[in-house]
């Protein structure tokens, strides 16, 4: 069976292409209660947390899923504990942060978040730092709507006096001029 043709953004870097979030990551540290990632998951509307040491490296994620897998198993009732103590309760098959960063091709990210059957890989420099975060809407954004958006672009430009009508039909002077 023959590959599918892959597009060639997908040979680009996350730097290159730009996806993700990069600026006001929220994060929480070890020591941070419970409600207050809680909070900070209603009031900043994400998903994941990651879980940053003193030093700035990501040491853990605390995600909504955590938040109901412990409540569905109740096994914890104070919400005061740190989220530390909370991640301890976490099923024994979790593998760890899956991160990346900026440098990496778009086929290595989406091959990534395939294979850990992962929502977000977190994007950390050469230290383990956070950078940003890259989610799989980031991802379906630039998947599905940014190719179709750059080949309207393409389409517009390569007929000059012309343009594309909404339907994909040209209209203009120049191009494929009658020749009677």
């Amino acid at each position: 069976m023959r590959e599918m043709p892959k597009p060639a953004f997908m040979k680009q870097t996350l730097s290159e292409l730009g996806i993700g979030t990069y600026h006001d990551i929220a994060f929480i540290h070890p020591d941070t209660p419970i409600i207050k990632a809680l909070n900070i998951f209603v009031e900043r509307r994400v998903s994941a947390l990651p879980v940053v040491d003193n030093s700035g490296k990501v040491v853990d994620i605390y995600s909504k899923f955590d938040v109901i897998n412990l409540a569905a198993e109740k096994t914890y009732n104070n919400l005061d504990n740190t989220v530390t103590q909370a991640l301890k309760h976490r099923s024994q098959y979790f593998e760890g942060v899956v991160k990346c960063n900026k440098m990496e091709t778009m086929e290595t990210i989406v091959n990534r978040i395939v294979k850990a059957e992962v929502h977000r890989l977190v994007v950390v420099d050469e230290h383990a730092s956070i950078e940003g975060i890259v989610s799989l809407s980031d991802i379906l954004q630039a998947l599905v709507l940014s190719p179709t958006e750059a080949s309207k672009e393409e389409n517009l430009t390569m007929y000059e006096g012309g343009s594309v009508s909404n339907s994909g039909n040209l209209v203009g002077e120049t191009a494929g001029k009658s020749t009677g």
